[in-house]
């Protein structure tokens, strides 16, 4: 017997709102607000698909523009989590710094492809070290300085410390380069999860064994 598309599609409804629900709780847990966790994790998804990255400068052949999913998401986030005081400063700046190196060494510009990072997981870890290290001993606060450590780091160690390789070059065809498009998104994106649910597994690990915090 074949289940009524009516059916289904309430199956369907009920398994991702289950699933957000345990997302968003365990997002909470480690410092990031519903609306916050749905931003990072579905916003940020239908904004990449429908916005197109915005123009900002122009120098011969190449439009530098920005996209929305991976730039102005990453910055609203992080900024909101910072003046909150989720993350704060110093911290954000010291988990920003080392990323930034690793995703810089861990990326190169491809005149025919843009940027291409070619390891996300290692300033994933390195961020959520980072957040557990210097938190303060608050898992309230873990999430956001690793969310900040790991986006804002991989965006000004791919993106910002390449633009002068990007502008350099000068195609015989008008090109448009994405700050935080392309693959330097999916970066972004997959590298700040990861680094969240690191730091979930580690607060769920240290409550089990006692050390709640």
């Amino acid at each position: 017997m074949f289940l009524e598309p009516l059916a289904i599609v309430s199956i369907v409804v009920l398994i991702v709102a289950l699933t957000l629900y345990v997302l968003i709780r365990a997002f909470k847990s480690v410092g990031f607000t519903a609306p916050e966790t749905l931003v990072l994790l579905v916003g940020a998804i239908i904004a990449y698909a429908i916005i197109p990255d915005v123009p900002l400068y122009a120098k011969g052949n190449v439009v530098l523009c920005f996209n929305v999913a991976g730039c102005l998401i990453p910055l609203t986030i992080s900024a909101r989590v910072i003046r909150d005081g989720r993350a704060p400063l110093i911290e954000c700046i010291i988990g920003i710094a080392v990323v930034t190196v690793l995703a810089y060494h861990l990326s190169a510009f491809i005149s025919d492809k843009g940027v291409v990072i070619y390891n996300i997981y290692y300033p994933s870890l390195a961020a959520a070290f980072i957040g557990i290290l210097l938190s303060g001993k608050k898992w309230g606060r873990v999430g956001p300085i690793s969310y900040v450590s790991s986006s804002l780091g991989i965006l000004i160690g791919c993106d910002l410390l390449r633009l002068n390789e990007v502008l350099a070059l000068q195609p015989a065809r008008l090109i448009y380069a994405s700050i935080g498009g392309a693959g330097v998104f999916d970066a972004i994106f997959v590298a700040g999860i990861i680094a969240v649910a690191l730091d979930i597994i580690a607060m769920a690990l240290a409550r089990m064994t006692g050390g709640q915090r």
